[in-house]
């Protein structure tokens, strides 16, 4: 019952929050945008070959952005496919390669902006999946 009613009281907070958000425009909080479809390329194994597949999300320094993400979505899709194929599999099988990897995905992301609309628009990139096969 207790499990219950705490259940309930989370909900009602989480709903109230998400109201008070959108009553304020929404422009406080930040707002992720994933680039979709999930990225498939080929990445090194020594001699072999593997895919692999990575979904990312950025996050973006203002709402207003949102929009240059869609647009500049062919270049932003390019920068990434030429950085993410090739990679080693020995530097993602750490979290330091992986961070590597998204900080460098970030710069190419920014890079692409930065031509395009004269801002870098986004603060972080994140993975939110990753699969080596």
């Amino acid at each position: 019952m207790r499990l219950i009613r705490f259940t309930l009281i989370m909900m009602g907070l989480i709903i109230v929050a998400n109201s008070q958000a959108s009553a304020d425009g929404g422009g406080g909080g930040s707002l992720y945008v994933p680039l979709s479809p999930a990225f498939v390329v080929n990445v090194n194994d020594g001699n072999r070959i593997r895919h692999m597949q990575i979904k990312l999300q950025v996050k973006l320094k203002q709402a207003k952005f949102a929009p240059f993400i869609e647009e500049h979505n062919p270049a932003i899709r390019n920068a990434l496919v030429m950085l993410l194929s090739g990679q080693e599999t020995s530097m993602l099988k750490t979290a330091a390669g992986k961070q590597k990897l998204m900080d460098e995905a970030l710069a190419a992301i920014q890079q692409v902006l930065e031509e395009n609309i004269g801002n870098t628009a986004i603060d972080a990139v994140y993975f939110t999946d990753l699969i080596i096969q």
